[in-house]
């Protein structure tokens, strides 16, 4: 992708940090507080009453306020460009010499010159001296209950499989056995796995084997009649413009339990998501690739199925439909009713917005926004489509809590988005959760309306701060009678958790859910999944 204006909201002053080497503080800077050392690069110095330094510690209260007035054209102008300015409460006052050198040098890297630089020191005061010392997680969200639903709990394994990286589970029928299956990824052994919890002697096998599998859908792409899986492969989970994504095509040949692997698209940058899906109206199985990317790199992609060939393998057109980097997930739904198949994307970085790509019939789309985020460091981690208020229409329910690269936030939340008619969406706050990376909606209690159930996943100092108090980890919200949601526990204080899903999967009328393990910095005998069977009497 070619860095372009529209794309340089990347680049100023609050994108997702990674190292960027900022050296101690040596008292011969004079920049007040932050200083810049001999690269270039700023340093927060250590607060000083006397000499040539003014710092963070010196100015009263209304001499900060002062400068932050005076310099705030110049800072807007540069940090708003492409996207909504950034909240200087969204980091602490140490973080952000990174996030502000960030932003200088990504804009250095994009080659544009058409904006005029503030003064870099004169950036960093104007977060720094507007942002908290540190950045307090735990308000309101401990000492929850215990869930009102009753659970219990089982666990799968994969021998060998140590320790899990679980990036996907989903539920689906194979065709294999007679009941439904659980099918995750591991991007740890790059295994696509299914488990049938509710047989009799419950089986896990692998299925198939590729780099690093992210995310799985069931569809029958060569219209055999069997069902095939199609997956998206990031290629490399760490942040980088990596080009080992690919589009996998697990194929069933017959009544065989195995899968063949065909890649149908590779060099692609870091692959997201993939949705099967007749978006040109000609009565096969189109596919939509999210490819999130990093910096230049990422986009959303259409694959026109052109059909098979000699060898049974569908052939595809390649239709670039949007070229921002970001794509989460690309939902398939006719959001309009007029017949055609739309998506909805859901875009991260900087961009932090939900959107909607309404289809022509041809495979051809215009794009709406939905909602957008206040802070281009919101930390969107998912959506799903449903009905959270059961007035026949489908609406989003929506977690940021990305923590990977910045840590928790204490504005990591669930929340759901209300489909208010005429594509227009009425946001909702449900409760806060640092780490939030996936939650699901659906009647757990058994009184009618949705409920939902939130995993987290926390990476760095966020999870011993966590672990610290009373917090957890695997959330319930039950649903009362005026749409108010009230959290309980199932799990506390086990934050890694990338992926779950609910479903019946015993058939016995209550709603389970699976949550897989996500471990990559520890030595861990830990599940590749936990089952929350509902026990709730009928």
């Amino acid at each position: 992708m070619h860095l372009s204006a529209r794309h340089v909201s990347t680049l100023i002053c609050v994108v997702v940090v990674f190292s960027l080497g900022c050296r101690d503080s040596n008292e011969n800077d004079v920049a007040g507080n932050f200083g810049k050392s001999s690269s270039g690069t700023l340093r927060r110095l250590p607060p000083t009453n006397s000499g040539p330094n003014v710092g963070l510690n010196i100015l009263n209260a209304s001499e900060k306020a002062e400068f932050v007035e005076r310099v705030r054209p110049q800072v807007e102008q540069f940090c708003g460009d492409c996207h909504v300015m950034a909240l200087p409460s969204s980091s602490a006052v140490d973080d952000w010499v990174a996030e502000v050198e960030q932003g200088f040098s990504l804009y250095e890297f994009s080659g544009r010159t058409d904006l005029q630089l503030p003064d870099r020191s004169d950036v960093l005061k104007f977060f720094q001296y507007q942002a908290p010392e540190h950045i307090e997680l735990t308000n309101g969200i401990t000492g929850y209950p215990e869930s009102p639903v009753p659970f219990r709990e089982t666990t799968v394994r994969f021998p060998g499989n140590r320790p899990p990286v679980v990036t996907n589970v989903t539920l689906m029928d194979l065709g294999i056995q007679e009941t439904l299956a659980l099918v995750y990824c591991d991007i740890g052994s790059g295994a696509i796995l299914a488990h049938w919890p509710a047989e009799p002697e419950p089986t896990t096998i692998r299925l198939a084997t590729v780099f690093q599998p992210v995310h799985v859908e069931s569809c029958d792409l060569d219209d055999d009649g069997n069902v095939d899986l199609v997956v998206a492969d990031i290629g490399e989970f760490n942040a980088n413009e990596s080009d080992l994504g690919q589009v996998v095509w697990l194929h069933r040949r017959g009544d065989s339990s195995s899968f063949e692997k065909t890649v149908l698209l590779d060099g692609l940058g870091r692959v997201s998501d993939v949705r099967p899906g007749d978006f040109d109206g000609d009565g096969d199985t189109d596919l939509l690739v999210g490819v999130f990317g990093w910096r230049k790199t990422g986009q959303i992609l259409l694959m026109l199925n052109d059909g098979n060939d000699s060898g049974g393998v569908p052939e595809f057109t390649i239709k670039k439909i949007d070229d921002r980097n970001g794509a989460i997930h690309v939902p398939p739904i006719d959001l309009n009713g007029d017949g055609h198949l739309d998506f909805i994307v859901l875009l991260s970085q900087e961009h932090e917005r939900v959107e909607v790509f309404l289809n022509d019939g041809a495979g051809n789309f215009e794009n709406e926004l939905l909602w957008a985020a206040p802070n281009p460091a919101y930390g969107s981690s998912g959506i799903e489509l449903v009905d959270m208020d059961g007035d026949k229409d489908i609406d989003l329910l929506y977690v940021n809590g990305d923590s990977f690269d910045r840590g928790a936030k204490a504005h990591h939340s669930v929340q759901w988005l209300e489909n208010v008619g005429g594509n227009s969406f009425a946001h909702h706050h449900v409760c806060n959760m640092p780490g939030a990376m996936d939650a699901t909606a659906a009647d757990f209690d058994g009184d009618g309306d949705m409920d939902i159930v939130a995993a987290s996943l926390l990476a760095g100092d966020s999870r011993q701060q966590l672990n610290a108090v009373d917090s957890s980890s695997l959330v319930i919200l039950t649903q009362t009678g005026n749409g108010e949601f009230v959290p309980a526990r199932i799990e506390g204080k086990l934050h890694q958790h990338l992926s779950l899903v609910a479903g019946d999967f015993d058939h016995n009328g209550t709603v389970d859910v699976a949550v897989g393990n996500f471990i990559r910095d520890a030595v861990s005998d830990l599940p590749d999944l936990v089952i929350h069977w509902n026990e709730r009497q009928q």
